[in-house]
């Protein structure tokens, strides 16, 4: 299960939408809650990963902030004009990207498209543009891939 939290900047109040895939790779469908946000505003967004396939659930966000070194997140959005930035704001021993909290600037159209989110393990994150948040060059293994849908109005 993946739960991200968007709290529009200068409000109190989070908007949860969630990804849960309850037999991970077997015969289920996943369901995704769509995304709808303002358009040209700022997003304080936190992300927690959740195996609920055990009881109680295992917050697996709290591995990836202490084995921060290993993970990065990144972001992607398709059109790529609906989201116009990401910033991280949490990094690791080392002064590289997590991702477990970041940023995200709406752009100033209204519009639709997919917020994809993926969770690689032990990227490169010296590699050119990783600690940007450019996939391109990280390798590593992806140990999450999820698509929201999104609408900005």
């Amino acid at each position: 299960t993946v739960i991200l939290s968007l709290q529009k900047s200068g409000t109190t109040i989070a908007q949860n939408y969630v990804f849960n895939d309850p037999d991970g790779d077997g015969a289920l469908n996943p369901s995704v809650d769509s995304i709808i946000i303002e358009k040209a505003a700022l997003y304080n967004a936190t992300i927690t990963l959740l195996n609920t396939t055990v009881s109680p659930a295992d917050t697996i966000s709290k591995e990836v902030l202490e084995e921060g070194i290993d993970h990065q997140f990144f972001y992607q959005s398709t059109p790529n004009t609906i989201l116009s930035s990401f910033v991280y704001n949490d990094i690791d021993e080392n002064g590289k990207p997590i991702g477990l909290s970041f940023g995200i600037n709406t752009s100033n159209t209204i519009g639709t498209g997919i917020l994809k989110i993926i969770l690689r393990h032990q990227p490169n994150k010296t590699a050119t543009g990783v600690s940007s948040g450019d996939i391109t060059n990280a390798n590593g293994e992806t140990d999450v891939e999820v698509d929201f849908p999104i609408r900005l109005f």
